[in-house]
């Protein structure tokens, strides 16, 4: 019950300060666009839009979201929070992978006609969307302010979204399979068309990814929000 009180009060946080919005604008923004694209490459172009947008969005926002609690001074008060660290790091990421998610399952179901697997569609943005999140919340607890966080953030983006681009294009290496936007940018790929195969290993590779940037992410946090704690005490 507390998580969940939790993930509420995140959710109408983004409200507030316009997250929603932000992604109602993006998503309209690429249905037109892929509402004009030719038939021909319509299907990687969608699955490319909704990598690098819906799916990454997070990335940019949760950083954000941390450094304006931060600034409100809430995270001084941790050390009084019943909130555990894997509840606090979760509620973050996992309200922001739902956004990302019901951006993209409204892109692809605005924009694309024929078979769609949308469960599928759906489970590998949000798992894809959480790992994202959790990169981008670790990458901000070292930031001091946003334009700080934009410079910390700006490797991490490209080490996640040039391996699946150049992928995509027809640029295949071992090591470019290794990257989570790889394996996240392959599934998107087997749900928008049919006649792609999934691949086992690629939903391994995403939940492994999945179990270490949790795992990191919340012993990094848990000492940021400590340290925060101890400089108002």
């Amino acid at each position: 019950m507390r998580f969940l009180n939790t993930l509420k009060n995140d959710i109408h946080f983004q409200i507030k300060y316009g997250f929603y919005f932000l992604y109602a604008f993006f998503s309209l923004v690429y249905i037109a666009v892929l509402l004009v694209i030719p038939p021909e490459y319509k299907k990687i172009t969608a699955s490319l839009v909704i990598l690098t947008d819906p799916a990454m969005l997070g990335l940019f926002f949760i950083g954000g979201i941390w450094l304006l609690e931060k600034g409100e001074g809430l995270h001084s008060f941790w050390s009084i929070s019943p909130l555990r660290t894997v509840e606090y790091v979760l509620s973050k990421s996992l309200s922001l992978a739902l956004l990302s998610t019901i951006s993209a399952d409204l892109i692809i179901l605005a924009s694309m006609k024929g078979p769609i697997h949308f469960f599928f569609l759906s489970f590998s943005v949000f798992t894809g969307a959480v790992v994202f999140n959790l990169i981008g919340l670790t990458a901000a607890s070292y930031a001091r302010s946003v334009n700080h966080y934009m410079m910390i953030v700006a490797l991490p983006t490209v080490l996640l979204s040039m391996p699946p681009v150049l992928t995509a294009f027809g640029i295949a290496h071992p090591l470019l399979e290794l990257f989570p936007g790889t394996a996240l940018w392959r599934l998107l790929a087997a749900s928008i068309d049919s006649g792609k195969v999934f691949s086992c290993r690629m939903w391994i590779s995403l939940i492994l990814w999945l179990a270490a940037a949790l795992f990191f992410t919340n012993k990094r946090i848990g000492t940021a929000l400590r340290s925060e704690g101890e400089k108002n005490t």
